[in-house]
């Protein structure tokens, strides 16, 4: 005799709660807007190794961006006012530090990242004194705290013949980044781009052949204004 026994709603919910539980555990960090106290929503997250860590600027009237501030890993978005939002999924286990750098002295944070069971990465070795910061890396607040949409000046640009390569010297009105291209025959062989204080400078591109090169210079402000006057153009033979 076959006995049917009836799946009643107590027995659905116990298989229900037997079941492994598959929700993500992926993290959301949100910039948060406050003119004396910037800040991130959960500075300090934990996760495991291949969950997502997402940093959103949703709904912000301040320029920000998050940038990785351990040797151990590697982001960089750029400065906007209620840009992107940028995430990163995490393959090993460690400590990766994370900054605003637009507002470093509050907005600070770390994702801990553990293995699969849960067990911590020791921590990673301090930077080289070289990239360690200092109170005077942080630009002033008042500088950024609107948006900036004036863009800076490039001029007085030259371009000089150095031993096998070029010596690049210009005038930036404000902070900001300078980009180097040289192209031979239509084709682009070396490119650099270094960020520079406001005021003179110079770039110098060397490893070249003997040959002729066209150099193009361009520039932009730490808010993304491209500079007027770039891109400035020149052609200068190697020997």
């Amino acid at each position: 005799m076959r006995v049917v026994v009836p799946f009643t709603a107590a027995a659905l919910l116990a298989a229900a709660l037997a079941l492994p539980a598959t929700a993500s555990a992926d993290v959301t960090i949100q910039a948060v807007d406050d003119v004396i106290n910037n800040r991130w929503s959960s500075p300090e997250v934990s996760v495991k190794v291949g969950e997502k860590v997402t940093w959103s600027f949703a709904g912000t009237t301040l320029m920000h961006n998050v940038k990785s501030s351990s040797t151990n890993w590697s982001i960089d978005s750029p400065f906007a006012i209620a840009g992107p939002s940028v995430s990163q999924t995490f393959t090993a286990a460690g400590n990766y530090a994370y900054v605003c750098q637009l507002h470093a002295g509050t907005m600070t944070g770390v994702v801990k990242v553990t293995d699969e069971s849960g067990n911590p990465a020791p921590p990673p070795p301090p930077p080289p004194l070289s990239e360690q910061p200092y109170a005077n890396d942080t630009p002033p607040l008042a500088v950024y705290e609107l948006r900036d949409t004036v863009a800076p000046k490039l001029d007085r640009v030259n371009v000089s013949r150095v031993r096998r390569g070029v010596r690049v010297r210009f005038r930036l009105s404000e902070d900001g980044k300078v980009a180097v291209r040289l192209t031979r025959g239509g084709r682009v062989v070396k490119t650099r781009t270094v960020e520079v204080d406001r005021g003179t400078g110079s770039v110098t591109v060397s490893g070249l052949r003997a040959g002729t090169y066209g150099v193009q210079v361009s520039a932009k402000d730490l808010a993304g204004n491209a500079a007027s006057g770039s891109p400035s153009r020149a052609r200068v033979t190697v020997r």
